[in-house]
């Protein structure tokens, strides 16, 4: 393991020794999120509330005290049955993070 040194870059959600960007969001009840896929992984923390996600073609109900991950480039979309709080990490991929 090694240990890395994180510094906020001026409150942008991004670091600068970790190819990271983090965040937190909130939804209300009724909310639906549209498909979509990005580049990165994606860790998400559901601090609150309930939301029925599809991802890579599986559905599933989260709970406050859940956590996901959706893989680079799955296509997800979600809808929000209950307000939902949620914090995020977006992992950018470096070219040898596929390598096993």
């Amino acid at each position: 393991m090694e240990k890395i040194s994180l510094t906020a870059a001026a409150n942008t959600g991004h670091f600068a020794a970790l190819p990271a960007q983090v965040g937190t969001l909130f939804f209300a009840a009724g909310t639906v999120l549209p498909p979509t896929s990005h580049a990165q992984d994606e860790i998400s923390f559901i601090h609150s509330g309930v939301l029925r996600a599809v991802s890579g073609g599986q559905a599933a109900t989260l709970h406050g005290g859940d956590v996901s991950f959706i893989p680079a480039g799955e296509l997800h979309q979600a809808e929000v049955l209950e307000d939902v709080t949620l914090s995020y990490v977006l992992l950018e991929r470096t070219p040898d993070s596929s390598a096993s």
